[in-house]
């Protein structure tokens, strides 16, 4: 990490967190200083680039600890045989850049660029490449993790596997990552796109299964906006440069997207907040899952047209890490569901999108999946005991050997781990 920025609290303006807090001053302090703030003992709370939904990312009276990108990417390293070392507060915007130049690129980009690679690494990671390559997560070959002492450890799947398990994914409740060696892939340039339009949400769902099932993709998404219900599928490399068969094919720069913030001109309008949720299932329940969010989208306030279904497919290998909280599955191919809403900050409308997402919640957890922990979640202590079983008690027992009473202490995971 190049540099933190500390403030007492900040609200979420950009992204809409419904919670608010009073602005403060915000702080530069230099790289050596994260390491003193978590071993100072005070009460903090460890954020990414800031982009967030239901006012994850705010804190009311304690310290608030967050990267800034701007000078990161002069950080990275080189390690060869594909691995780079990377600042946890790098953008993948900027880390992307990075790699194409060097004819390297990361094997699953979110759709939006401009968040922290510590950040989203905390939370899990998905993108259209996740059907041939898994979780953002599942790329990492090591972490370089700070504790509640200021003392940083390297953590991989055979140097304390058990941090490395907790701690991708895992919010920051094990303590904040400075940096990471991820693995990277050739670049890709080229890829050959389908746009599929489907007449209803419904067809997009039978459409999602099949590509689920079919293991020769290598990127998709669907969504639903503005009346519009389309799905892209996606192969790279040799099979992108032939000519395209159908008229709804195209040969596309993969690199032409990063070149340009596609929220810019998106930011929320006053009076509003965004409150955004994502539902990970197994895929052969993919169909049942995103029926059952479809049905969201003619109740208010889910009708607004700014309001969006978004599908992923995550495909992991057999022998990928059992992440502790990130939305980790037992079946080998998943498919994440998410609503993306933009509401009134109004009492009355928040109550009842928080309804309507707790019930989708549930219909997660009964089709066998997790909800994943960025965005609207509402778990009381025996939702989250359920889920995450022996994982939750073990996390009260980390936190205390690594003396992180004062980090993120009003995570709900870890609120109910010290419940339990």
């Amino acid at each position: 990490m190049s540099a933190a920025e500390v403030s007492a609290a900040e609200f979420d303006t950009d992204f809409g967190g419904l919670h608010r807090a009073t602005p403060r001053a915000v702080h530069r302090l230099p790289s050596a200083f994260p390491s003193a703030l978590l071993g100072s003992g005070r009460p903090l709370t460890l954020r990414g680039s800031g982009h967030s939904c239901a006012g994850q990312t705010v804190t009311g009276d304690e310290l608030l600890v967050t990267y800034a990108p701007d000078s990161a990417t002069r950080e990275i390293r080189d390690l060869g045989e594909g691995l780079f070392e990377v600042p946890a507060g790098a953008s993948w915007h900027g880390l992307e850049r990075y790699l194409n130049r060097r004819g390297r690129a990361f094997p699953v980009l979110p759709n939006y660029l401009h968040m922290s690679v510590g950040g989203t690494l905390s939370v899990g990671g998905a993108g259209s490449e996740s059907i041939r390559s898994g979780w953002q997560v599942d790329q990492v070959e090591r972490i370089q993790l700070i504790d509640g002492t200021g003392s940083s450890r390297w953590c991989s799947r055979t140097e304390h596997g058990e941090l490395f398990r907790f701690a991708l994914g895992g919010l920051g409740a094990v303590g904040l990552i400075e940096r990471v060696v991820l693995r990277t892939v050739e670049h890709e340039s080229l890829m050959h796109e389908h746009r599929n339009d489907h007449a209803t949400l419904g067809a997009l769902a039978e459409y999602t299964a099949r590509v689920a099932g079919d293991g020769d993709v290598d990127s998709y998404w669907g969504m639903s906006r503005h009346g519009r219900i389309r799905s892209v599928t996606g192969w790279r490399g040799a099979r992108s440069r032939g000519a395209c068969e159908r008229e709804n094919c195209a040969v596309v720069i993969r690199s032409q997207q990063w070149e340009t913030d596609p929220h810019a001109a998106r930011q929320t309008p006053p009076g509003r907040g965004r409150m955004w949720a994502d539902y990970v299932v197994p895929a052969e329940h993919c169909i049942s899952m995103i029926e059952t969010v479809a049905a969201q989208l003619d109740r208010a306030p889910f009708d607004d047209p700014s309001t969006m279904l978004y599908i992923l497919v995550i495909r992991r290998a057999a022998d990928a890490v059992p992440f502790a909280f990130a939305p980790i599955l037992p079946a080998p191919v998943s498919v994440g569901v998410g609503l993306y809403a933009t509401v009134d900050r109004d009492a009355a409308v928040e109550a009842a999108a928080g309804q309507t997402f707790r019930d989708l919640q549930r219909s997660c957890c009964e089709l066998g999946g997790r909800p994943y922990l960025y965005g609207v979640v509402d778990l009381d202590d025996a939702k989250t005991a359920g889920l995450y079983g022996h994982d939750l008690d073990r996390l009260a027992e980390l936190r205390a050997s690594l003396r992180l009473g004062h980090v993120n202490a009003n995570l709900p995971i870890v609120r109910a781990a010290e419940r339990t």
